[in-house]
């Protein structure tokens, strides 16, 4: 323990030890509403210092903001407070009440153990006393003073608790930050203190509007009904996100100039995340129910944003074990692992050949860096590396293709094929089964009382590759049910095909090109011999060499 600033170093080591009356402090962000703030404590103990304890107070330790619960984070002023009364420096500690030291009983027992062996005794204001440390009912009493100030605010949190329960039973708002979509300004103004944890007297107030929490905010309702059709069809997340934060779209901080701090400092929230995406989409609040602690507590509660199917279809395309969920480069070309290479598949390869390939183990091109003597970015074959076509042309080639196709009359056709009609609630109810069956063969497995049926790891194998399977198939039924078509647009637009193409995201024409064709390519044909040639790809695209195979 490092020596303390209170020792004297000019008197004898004997009589260098300060014998000081203190007093602690200590608000958190609930108590200082009531008005006790750490300066009224410090004043209310000083002047219980001079009438009855007969000391003045020399010194003061103070935590602001600060929970007085063991398991909350380090309090830096009652840290302090030990080592002084660790070093001998201390003999009066004056608090306004039990519950401002500690409101942990194993804390308490650690600090009653202190003050006995350094000689220490605590005052406390609301009592009118001291605290008797070495008799039992002198303990006694501070520890039964600090439990009746854990119940009484465990009672206020729970009346807390039942009235924000009560409200969304009412579909009314129950407080807590802005969720995303929803918020529209009724034109009224309410005062809010800008910094609660400041002491009374710093307090500063400023007027902010009032908002209807029923209300879906256009911009960011329009926002989630776009990533739901995205997703919903097969846009990959990271296309979303990438278009989220290059439209610089801002978050409900961002929007309402929130400061969000992490372990007690400002971070920045300048860019979407994965984890915020799934969180809103899934949220109930979003199809329109009103939540308390997590739970559905009145459906249909407000105007919903996406339907319960679609946030339902969602859920189950996010929970799919078997959707890539690693990060890393997100394509930025149109045909960035969707176009396929001939030389591995060989020469007049069909549609049918090709599905028959599982698409982890099909030769995919991808966009590579510019190669030395060409400005052109190429497409080569991530297995043969392969290929060398010119990247930009033939995007373009390729969007030519598809517009035209999506131009023609028979387009509905492709948009609304002839399909049975899909039981979405049977087939949840066959999914929630699966689930309770894969838990009830780990349940087997784990049992090892040899009187009960069990199973041993091949069997248990066995039957969670039989389960998976078919929830994979649930799961891709379901978002199907509820799919939709990137073509959808392309019908229901008073726009050209041309038009409508070009206000679409890259993630959407992706999938429209992955939905529609397999392009097949070949190599690129090199420029004639000269300095560099034979690292040069042609600057103009050979059709000859690129296979466009329609798609069923």
């Amino acid at each position: 323990m490092g020596q303390s600033t209170l020792i004297r170093p000019n008197l004898p080591q004997s009589v260098a030890l300060a014998q000081l009356c203190v007093s602690y402090g200590r608000v958190s962000l609930d108590e200082q509403k009531t008005g006790k703030g750490v300066a009224s404590q410090h004043t209310e103990n000083e002047d219980f210092a001079l009438e009855d304890v007969g000391r003045a107070v020399e010194r003061h330790y103070s935590d602001i903001g600060i929970s007085a619960f063991a398991q909350k984070r380090e309090r830096p002023g009652f840290q302090d407070l030990l080592r002084d009364i660790e070093a001998g420096l201390i003999t009066i500690v004056i608090v306004w009440h039990a519950d401002r030291l500690t409101r942990d009983t194993s804390e308490a027992d650690e600090f009653i153990r202190l003050c006995v062996a350094k000689g220490a005794t605590l005052w406390s204001q609301q009592r009118g006393g001291p605290y008797n440390f070495k008799r039992a009912a002198g303990r006694a009493d501070f520890k039964r003073d600090i439990v009746k100030a854990e119940e009484e605010s465990a009672h206020k949190g729970e009346r807390v608790s039942l009235s924000h329960k009560r409200r969304a039973l009412n579909g009314e708002w129950g407080g807590g930050v802005r969720p995303f979509g929803w918020g529209v300004d009724t034109g009224r103004v309410r005062s809010k203190c800008i910094n609660p944890r400041a002491d009374i007297a710093d307090r500063v107030y400023e007027n902010v509007p009032v908002l209807d929490m029923t209300q879906h905010r256009p911009n960011e309702r329009d926002e989630i009904r776009s990533w739901k059709k995205a997703l919903l069809g097969k846009v990959p997340v990271n296309q979303v996100l990438l278009s989220l934060n290059r439209r610089k779209v801002p978050t409900v901080s961002e929007t309402d100039g929130r400061k969000v701090t992490r372990r007690g400092k400002n971070v920045l929230t300048g860019r979407w995340s994965r984890e915020t995406l799934f969180g809103i989409l899934t949220s109930p609040r979003v199809a329109g129910h009103a939540v308390w602690r997590g739970e559905i507590v009145k459906w249909n509660a407000f105007d919903p944003i996406i339907t319960e199917d679609e946030r339902q279809a969602l859920i189950t395309l996010f929970a799919d074990p078997s959707r890539k969920t690693t990060t890393g480069n997100t394509p930025k070309w149109l045909g960035s692992l969707i176009y396929l290479c001939e030389r591995c598949l060989g020469p007049g390869v069909t549609a049918a050949e090709i599905d028959k390939i599982p698409e982890h183990e099909r030769p995919y091109m991808r966009q590579r860096c510019k190669t030395p003597g060409t400005s052109m970015p190429l497409y080569l074959c991530n297995v043969c590396d392969k290929g060398r076509q010119p990247a930009p042309l033939l995007d373009t080639y390729i969007a030519a293709l598809i517009v035209e196709r999506l131009s023609r009359p028979d387009l509905i056709e492709l948009v609304s094929p002839q399909g049975e009609e899909i039981d979405v609630e049977g087939l949840r109810n066959e999914q929630a089964v699966l689930i309770e069956k894969r838990t009830q063969l780990a349940v087997m497995f784990a049992e090892t009382d040899p009187d009960k049926p069990s199973i041993d790891a091949a069997q248990l194998q066995t039957g969670n590759a039989k389960i998976n399977a078919r929830l994979r198939a649930i799961s891709a039924t379901l978002t199907e049910a509820v799919g939709e078509s990137p073509l959808k647009d392309f019908v229901t637009a008073h726009e050209t095909a041309e038009q409508v193409w070009g206000r679409l995201e890259l993630g959407p024409r992706r999938e429209i090109v992955r939905l529609m064709t397999y392009v097949v390519c070949g190599q690129a044909p090199r420029r004639k011999p000269g300095k560099r040639a034979q690292a040069a790809p042609a600057e103009e695209l050979d059709y000859s060499t690129i296979t466009v195979i329609p798609r069923q």
